[in-house]
């Protein structure tokens, strides 16, 4: 896809990423090894703990905060509350980090988690991270398995930069810091959120991070953070616990179809023990999925969680139905397609609520016998209420 000029909107085309600010939401800064951090907490404190760790390019809540008012209709925020931590600097309204500031590697921002978590007296936790967000929860989770009920990572990279990616990296922090967010950056921004398939995604949403991107606020503290990511080591996790660590937390794993980290997520999968993980890839995706494909992704993540003990009298069904209906009227009902999630698990806690769905309208399944995958299923949205436009 060809380069859209700086120029393109004028100031006035800016729109938040943030539909309707969460009105319960507050703020608070919390102490950490590295500095003061903002963390956006939301939901009843006497609630189960749900923290959160965000991707390159957004803070808290332009990454997750839609999401959250999404799942809001299954009540699932009534569930939790909901720690949405920010990486040093990348908050909307951050003052420029100094020249002096060290910052912290990728371990370090694992660190930040901790200090959180321990800050707000948490004693265990469910960890909900996106792009490098899911890197540095990863890595937390690797240090403090015993803390955590369960982990959902989507689009998450476990591997060093390669030679392409730290290239381009090189090139985003020198414009960064010397002149500014230009259209190089912008357009590493939207392939490193949507992939390289554009046109496949809805234009609103398209528009609306490009515009996001032009208009970063603090270019620098950016460049700090896109180092911190290129210079990450692998997390030396393993699946026998032969070759690194094991990870015996439950682990969820989501990605879009159209993502450019499929294959890091298969990397990462690989390396988890199969009876306490599931990897889902929704067809039909950008890499953007939590914008994209919301209602997948609550789906896959109320039946991980149910599987775990969360909402053991929810009828996933006749929830799904409800925020289907909900959609329809709202602002997330924006294609007239039909569109259809595919969802690949090797979980039997997935695969026994798949079975109830046999003989439900549009629902196809067949089955592959793979070393890492073993049963994928795909839910056309007739199973969702959703039907295509006449």
């Amino acid at each position: 896809m060809t380069s859209m000029e700086m120029h393109s909107f004028s100031s006035s085309d800016i729109q938040p990423l943030v539909d309707n600010p969460i009105p319960e939401m507050n703020s608070e800064r919390v102490d950490t090894a590295y500095g003061k951090v903002k963390v956006s907490i939301y939901g009843n404190r006497d609630r189960h703990p749900l923290i959160t760790f965000h991707d390159l390019g957004l803070d808290s809540e332009s990454n997750f905060q839609n999401f959250f008012q999404f799942v809001s209709i299954a009540e699932f925020t009534e569930k939790f509350c909901v720690y949405n931590i920010n990486a040093p600097g990348q908050e909307v309204d951050a003052q420029t980090l100094p020249d002096t500031y060290e910052y912290p590697s990728m371990d370090g921002l694992a660190k930040i988690v901790e200090d959180v978590v321990n800050h707000f007296e948490l004693q265990s936790v469910i960890a909900f991270g996106v792009g490098v967000g899911a890197n540095v929860l990863l890595r937390y989770a690797l240090l403090n398995q015993r803390r955590l009920d369960a982990l959902i990572l989507v689009s998450c990279v476990a591997t060093t930069a390669g030679w392409i990616e730290w290239g381009y990296q090189k090139m985003n922090i020198r414009y960064l810091r010397n002149t500014g967010v230009n259209s190089f950056t912008v357009d590493y921004l939207m392939w490193h959120h949507f992939g390289r398939r554009l046109d496949e995604c809805s234009s609103d949403i398209v528009r609306q991070y490009r515009i996001y991107f032009q208009h970063l606020s603090n270019p620098k503290n950016l460049a700090m953070f896109i180092e911190c990511y290129m210079n990450r080591t692998a997390i030396p996790i393993s699946r026998d616990g032969q070759s690194g660590p094991m990870l015996t937390v439950p682990v969820l794993q989501i990605v879009g179809a159209g993502s450019p980290f499929v294959n890091d997520t298969v990397d990462v999968n690989t390396k988890l023990d199969p009876s306490r993980s599931d990897w889902i890839k929704v067809s039909g995706a950008c890499g953007l999925v939590l914008d994209d494909r919301p209602e997948i992704v609550t789906e896959s993540m109320i039946l991980f969680l149910q599987g775990l003990g969360f909402f053991p009298t929810m009828n996933v069904v006749k929830l799904m139905k409800k925020i289907q209906d909900t959609q329809n009227g709202s602002c997330f009902a924006v294609t007239d397609k039909l569109s259809c999630g595919a969802i690949c698990s090797s979980s039997p806690r997935i695969v026994d609520f798949w079975h109830q769905l046999r003989e439900s309208p549009g629902f196809i399944m067949s089955k592959h016998l793979d070393k890492k995958l073993s049963v994928t299923f795909t839910i056309t949205s007739d199973v969702f209420g959703r039907r295509s436009s006449a």
